[in-house]
């Protein structure tokens, strides 16, 4: 029964079909399918960390939820896309990974714990090589405001660096902008500390002219969760999910699957002695869990 266990209440006049207060675990036996967006390219690293996230705290509900499949989707889906399969109910994808907005806080189910402590928030210029000394003569927000930065068309990212006063040029292809920085379309192609270094090093050889820049950050907070399908399926696969997420928060799992994945990042990027430049998240709700230090990466006190 793909729906998952209803409950049912014996009234005198007949069988009522009443809702479960919170979705219930699902039927010994029963498959849970989590299905996610697959690699843009062959090269795309970028979310191996995120659903090694999600798997552990998959296996760690086992004994409560039951058998489960996380699996890749068939086609290469746009950012909005993936809104769109999920706001739809379509099956083609069940579990998406985006920075909060809005739309998805009213349209979807999040689970409101950033998957990457934010750690894609702190933001690194690949720059061309040569370049150097126009960002060691930055000093202010406004220095910075002076390059172009280059993103995808359909990221959160363009409209939150756009709000703030940045010229952002866009992209629709995500191999495509490492070659648009080297053909100087734009000065700056801002990466999360999270993904820059295995894009650097996958690219250097053909893209000589790549390099990245040694000391600044631009820095906003972009809480990047797991997002549902808001129907009574899509509530299950999302409170299994944080169910193992808490699991992972409370047994040290959750840190120590973010230090195997990114501490050797924090640390050859040296994020400790970099220059902290911050700007507002204007699409950032009430909903955020800014206050749970827990959830928030920090470079000044990470040990």
């Amino acid at each position: 029964m793909h729906e998952g266990v209803r409950a049912t209440a014996i009234a005198m006049a007949g069988a009522l079909l009443v809702p479960p207060a919170s979705p219930p675990a699902a039927p010994r036996g029963e498959v849970m399918t989590y299905i996610h967006h697959p690699p843009e390219s062959a090269r795309d690293v970028r979310y191996l960390y995120q659903w090694e996230v999600l798997r552990t705290a998959l296996e760690k509900t086992r004994p409560k939820w039951g058998p489960y499949v996380l699996r890749a989707a068939d086609d290469v889906m746009t950012e909005r896309r993936q809104g769109y399969e999920l706001r739809n109910a379509t099956g083609n994808l069940t579990v998406m990974y985006l920075g909060t907005t809005p739309d998805f806080e009213r349209e979807l189910v999040p689970v409101r714990i950033p998957i990457d402590r934010n750690l894609g928030g702190y933001g690194i210029f690949l720059v061309r090589a040569g370049e150097q000394a126009r960002f060691d003569a930055v000093r202010t927000l406004d220095d910075l405001r002076q390059f172009t930065y280059g993103l995808g068309s359909d990221w959160i990212d363009v409209e939150i660096l756009r709000s703030n006063g940045f010229k952002v040029v866009t992209g629709s292809s995500y191999d495509g902008l490492f070659e648009m920085l080297v053909n100087r379309r734009f000065d700056v192609f801002l990466r999360g500390a999270v993904e820059i270094l295995e894009e650097y090093e996958q690219r250097r050889g053909e893209l000589r002219d790549l390099r990245i820049e040694d000391g600044l950050i631009l820095y906003y907070p972009l809480p990047m969760y797991f997002w549902f399908a808001k129907t009574p399926e899509g509530r299950r696969l999302a409170e299994r999910a944080e169910d193992g997420l808490r699991l992972m928060l409370a047994d040290g799992s959750y840190d120590e699957v973010f230090d195997r994945y990114q501490r050797w990042k924090i640390e050859r990027l040296h994020l400790k002695t970099r220059t902290i430049y911050r700007i507002e998240n204007p699409f950032l709700g009430p909903e955020a869990p800014l206050a749970d230090k827990r959830l928030w990466f920090d470079p000044k006190t990470y040990r």
